[in-house]
């Protein structure tokens, strides 16, 4: 599994990337970095913390530590489930996070870390199902199975033409993390039904910083829905 938060800190070198995203590219570095992340709020990521919600890095060898997040919460439980068994006396739990806001804490620890020469290495970990679809869908493209592996970490989906949605600053075009999701929204569309592509999230982003206007949105997924009707509860 790649570190994709790596990628994230690193996304000028996505933009060429060799999963091309197709789309028209723009002349115009328009939107600020930090904005474009900031569109990553909808999509949780779930990791092992302590019960302070400080997280649980695994030791991997001398200068790396290991910190998987995962799209879905239930793999994340399964994962505290595994650890808990080899360290039963350590207090931990799952914790939601926005990936923009672990982006930013995974940042901050590494700059701590630097000075003892290691490294928090994060893969984000996401449903098989629609790394296989995207797989399936990039190599009917003609991407090779060696292209897919090196950049293909988490799929996003899109359609072609785009699927849009009102939004409260305007029309934007759609990225679905859910292959499932994508297929529902290409179902609702009368008429011709619109192609469902493929990407990887990094060169999503890449696409989003390079547009003259801001013109894309992230669809929350489905974890998203279920902490905002978690929260909604507790506040009533």
């Amino acid at each position: 599994m790649q570190d994709v938060f790596h990628r994230l800190r690193s996304l000028a070198a996505a933009a060429s990337a060799a999963l091309p995203l197709a789309l028209l590219a723009a002349p115009a570095l328009a939107i600020p970095e930090e904005q474009a992340l900031k569109k990553l709020s909808v999509i949780p990521v779930f990791l092992l913390t302590s019960e302070k919600g400080v997280p649980l890095p695994i030791p991997q060898g001398d200068d790396k530590l290991l910190l998987p997040m995962f799209l879905q919460k239930s793999r994340a439980e399964q994962e505290l489930g595994t650890f808990q068994k080899t360290n039963p006396d350590a207090k931990a739990k799952v914790s939601a996070i926005p990936m923009n806001v672990a982006n930013e804490r995974v940042n901050e620890m590494n700059e701590k870390l630097k000075a003892d020469g290691k490294q928090i290495v994060t893969p984000v970990v996401g449903a098989k199902t629609d790394m296989d679809q995207a797989t399936a869908i990039l190599r009917k493209q003609g991407v090779s199975a060696e292209d897919i592996q090196k950049g293909l970490s988490v799929p996003v989906f899109f359609h072609k033409p785009f699927i849009t949605v009102n939004s409260p600053n305007g029309v934007r075009g759609v990225f679905f993390l859910s292959y499932g999701d994508a297929s529902r929204a290409a179902s609702s569309i009368q008429g011709a039904k619109p192609e469902i592509q493929a990407a990887d999230i990094t060169n999503a982003l890449a696409q989003i910083i390079d547009e003259k206007k801001d013109n894309f949105v992230f669809y929350p997924t489905s974890d998203f829905f279920k902490l905002m009707k978690e929260e909604g509860g507790q506040q009533n």
